[in-house]
């Protein structure tokens, strides 16, 4: 198929002007080789520390941390963080351990901020994550907590697995977190997401979820991001309605979204 004049003027400015630049950069150059979407790059973006290959590239890096997808991503931790807290502290007050299941986590970043010194011994995690480098990772950061970082493919966990991961010691999560998993997959696939964790969550237990609605820098990301699996940084974006449908045809309730001031993360609570 012939490209047009416009479509090679594009290809032309991502190439060869865009990408040598971004390629001096820490984030523009893990972005570019296969990290766009692993829990170490991300990482570097709640740290929030210029890093680069040369002056040049710690400039370009500040450049694209200030990005307005770069703060809001900052701001999701953030705010996942806060949600976390209130929910382990309430279950802290009823007596009650909290035990929380982050599929997809990468190192799970949010949740070793979220269990304090105070909240050490009311809390029990278990992450999934098919990045071998982002749970290593996690396990450093996590020393000293309760933390259980598994490989594994989350999409070809089946309802088996997570009901055996609930008969472990009767081990039953009461929290599921899920952030930046569902803008990957399909219709079908979060929809059937919903309803596993509806099976093996805990009675009374909340699902978290965050994903996006949009994207500010959403040109930038697709024509310069690859991601683990060796494709372009592509995302499903989707409404706050279609995903409440969803949760209520899978019967959660007290279901509660927020969108951040950027337009971009969506945060969703429901209980089951």
């Amino acid at each position: 198929m012939t490209m047009s004049l416009k479509q090679k003027i594009k290809k032309f400015y991502y190439s060869r002007i865009v990408k040598p630049i971004i390629f001096n950069s820490r984030l523009g150059r893990r972005t570019m080789f296969g990290y766009a979407d692993s829990g170490i790059n991300f990482d570097h973006i709640y740290n929030n520390k210029a890093k680069g290959y040369n002056k040049l590239g710690e400039t370009v890096d500040r450049i694209l941390l200030n990005l307005p997808a770069c703060k809001a991503t900052r701001h999701r931790k953030n705010r996942i963080v806060e949600i976390l807290t209130k929910e382990i502290q309430n279950n802290s007050k009823n007596g009650i351990k909290t035990r929380i299941v982050d599929l997809a986590s990468g190192p799970a970043r949010y949740i070793v901020d979220a269990i304090t010194d105070k909240l050490i011994n009311n809390t029990e995690v278990l992450c999934f994550d098919a990045n071998e480098h982002s749970l290593e990772y996690g396990k450093k950061i996590a020393r000293g907590k309760q933390m259980l970082f598994k490989k594994t493919n989350i999409l070809k966990i089946g309802g088996p697995h997570y009901k055996r991961i609930s008969e472990v010691k009767d081990w039953r999560p009461n929290l599921v977190v899920c952030s930046g998993l569902y803008e990957y997959l399909e219709d079908e696939e979060v929809k059937s997401s919903f309803k596993k964790v509806m099976e093996f969550l805990d009675k009374d237990g909340l699902l978290l979820f965050v994903t996006q609605k949009s994207n500010p820098n959403k040109k930038l990301i697709e024509n310069v991001g690859v991601t683990s699996s060796d494709k372009k940084w592509v995302l499903n974006y989707r409404t706050p309605s279609i995903l409440k449908k969803w949760m209520q045809e899978n019967r959660f309730k007290n279901i509660e979204f927020e969108i951040d001031p950027w337009g971009m993360y969506e945060f969703f609570k429901g209980r089951k």
